[in-house]
């Protein structure tokens, strides 16, 4: 399974989540898309990309969901898509990595279980949403 943290999360969330699943989700790769598909690459080239590998975006552009161009690629290319919902100011990288490591199990349970294409929307606090 594989999984592609859009660079406005980091590349080293990325790298950290790709080692924690060593021994534990075998069968799950971490990428940044950063370093896969290059910084600035506009969602447009990404989205087919990731559709290619059958993956799953994870990342805290809300607007791909709500561009209706955005969101009829990530249809068509059957894709993933976890939307961290951070609060204004509260958006920094140990804040992401706490809700990423909080939700990991139940974003893998989920990538596995849902029909594709998907969505969900993950707060800050409370429980995970389907779109």
């Amino acid at each position: 399974m594989n999984f592609y943290i859009d660079e406005n999360l980091s590349e080293y969330v990325a790298d950290a989540l790709n080692s924690l699943n060593k021994g534990y989700f075998t069968d799950v790769n971490v990428q940044s898309t950063k370093l896969k598909f290059g910084k600035g690459a506009a969602d447009e080239d990404i989205i087919p990309e990731i559709g290619k590998t059958f993956g799953v975006l994870i990342t805290k552009d809300l607007n791909i969901h709500r561009t209706k161009a955005q969101y009829q690629l990530c249809q068509k290319f059957k894709i993933g898509v976890f939307f961290l919902k951070m609060q204004k100011g509260n958006d920094k990288h140990w804040e992401i990595i706490k809700l990423l490591i909080h939700n990991w199990e139940e974003i893998i349970s989920k990538s596995k279980d849902e029909k594709y294409p998907f969505a969900f929307e993950i707060p800050m606090r409370g429980k995970m949403k389907k779109l």
